[in-house]
């Protein structure tokens, strides 16, 4: 069985962990990774204090380490969070281990992680595949203030991956680090065309973001003899 990702209306670790579920995998295990809420910082964008949790890659790989999950699911969060760790290390020049995360270390954003590794492991599929990305253009904002879209941690993994990149005419993010960084750590690879074989089941999902796009769409695929 193969997993196929049209990407061309973006994607992100919500929609990845929508698809699967629409497809019928148990993400549960998000649910049973406990997270403190700890390792709080505050800061202020304009007058508002704000807090995040910075949870550092050392930190959350700790946590995965030492939660219940199954091993399997463990390897596929850890190698999750080394290739955004990689990204993010070299856009703050700092090092791996010590890098913190904003976005991606937060509670909700780590369960979504659990969830793709748990529904995955589920589906138990041979080989994962994905279209070529399209991401949109202009400006955002977020933790680190009014960014350039691609986001550099982004560009930062595009350096160092095998996927074709397109831009629509959207004015917002339509690949975000997670994203990416989960079609990288689950070892996606590029096809040109959607792989042939009989499609057992289909899913499309959204994320938080409204692209006016039709969202990501996964299919699993049976191949043929």
């Amino acid at each position: 069985m193969k997993l196929y990702f049209d990407c061309t209306s973006g994607v992100s670790s919500d929609m990845i962990l929508n698809a699967l579920t629409g497809l019928g995998a148990d993400t549960g295990a998000a649910q049973r990774l406990r997270i403190e809420e700890e390792g709080h910082s505050q800061h202020s964008h304009g007058g508002h204090a704000h807090h995040h949790s910075h949870r550092s890659h050392r930190e959350i790989r700790r946590l995965i380490e030492e939660s219940e999950l199954p091993q399997p699911v463990k390897d596929i969060m850890c190698s999750i969070y080394l290739v955004i760790a990689r990204a993010e290390a070299k856009v703050h020049e700092s090092d791996v281990e010590n890098v913190h995360f904003h976005e991606v270390g937060r509670p909700q954003a780590i369960r979504n992680i659990a969830g793709i590794a748990a529904g995955l492991e589920d589906l138990g599929v041979q080989e994962i595949l994905c279209s070529e990305l399209h991401d949109g253009k202009g400006f955002i904002e977020c933790s680190h203030g009014r960014i350039p879209v691609p986001v550099p941690a982004v560009m930062a993994m595009r350096e160092t991956c095998d996927y074709v990149f397109a831009t629509e005419d959207i004015e917002t993010e339509m690949v975000t680090p997670s994203g990416l960084g989960v079609l990288m750590g689950i070892g996606a690879k590029y096809t040109e065309d959607m792989p042939r074989g009989r499609v057992v089941k289909t899913a499309v999902a959204k994320g938080g973001r409204d692209t006016g796009k039709e969202g990501l769409k996964a299919f699993l695929i049976e191949e043929g003899e």
